[in-house]
């Protein structure tokens, strides 16, 4: 599987500018870097499973410190191998990747943040 790598515009937590904010998934860990400060959210995977719960329409509206993200992209999906709309939901306490053709789900849990000294 490829590594994605999307932008969201959004107040950074760290440097409270507006700034583009650069996911990068990769099949075992995630990354959301502020385009601006550098301060770098970190994920890992924490399980893979097939969503009977709908978890992603559950957790979207959990308010939370941050706001929650819901992204999309078309890709192939890692399990049935078909191009589909890959549901991303990024919260500040992890990440939801999800195959809205066989709902294969990918879950990250949020691990550490990193902020540069410039």
């Amino acid at each position: 599987m490829e590594f994605w790598t999307l932008t969201k515009r959004s107040r950074c937590y760290n440097c409270s500018k507006l700034a583009d904010q650069i996911i990068e998934i990769y099949p075992n860990q995630a990354f959301v870097k502020c385009s601006n400060c550098g301060a770098t959210r970190c994920y890992i995977i924490k399980n893979v499973y097939i969503d009977n719960n709908n978890v992603i329409e559950c957790e979207k509206d959990k308010k939370l410190l941050y706001d929650n993200w819901l992204l999309e992209k078309e890709a192939e999906c890692y399990n049935c191998k078909r191009y589909a709309i890959q549901d991303i939901l990024i919260t500040v306490a992890g990440m939801y990747v999800r195959c809205r053709n066989c709902r294969f789900t990918r879950y990250y849990r949020f691990n550490i943040i990193y902020i540069s000294e410039k």
